[in-house]
C-alpha cells in the first residue's frame, strides 16, 4: 500500500510505522468522498522535517499537502 511512495523507504522504520499510524487516523476523521482522494494509493511524496520534528506529505495530482507531527496531529 504505501510501498511506491517516494521518500517513505528512505525514512527509518520507526518514522515509517508513525507515518502509517497518523495517515490511517487522518483518513479516519474524513468522510466517504474526501477519503477516497487520500488513500495511501494516491500518495506522491512523504518528507521528514527534522527541524520541524513533523512530515510534509504530499498527493498525487493534487496541490494540497499536510503536516504530520509526531504528536499525530495534522494541519
Amino acid at each position: 500500500m504505501y510501498e511506491n511512495v517516494k521518500g517513505l523507504s528512505k525514512l527509518s522504520t520507526d518514522l515509517q510505522d508513525k507515518f502509517q499510524r497518523i495517515h490511517k487516523r487522518h483518513l479516519s476523521a474524513m468522510g466517504t468522498a474526501m477519503r477516497k482522494k487520500y488513500i495511501a494509493e494516491n500518495l506522491k511524496e512523504v518528507k521528514w522535517v527534522p527541524k520541524e520534528r513533523c512530515f510534509h506529505v504530499f498527493w498525487k495530482g493534487n496541490t494540497d499537502w499536510f503536516h504530520y507531527t509526531l504528536d499525530g496531529t495534522w494541519y
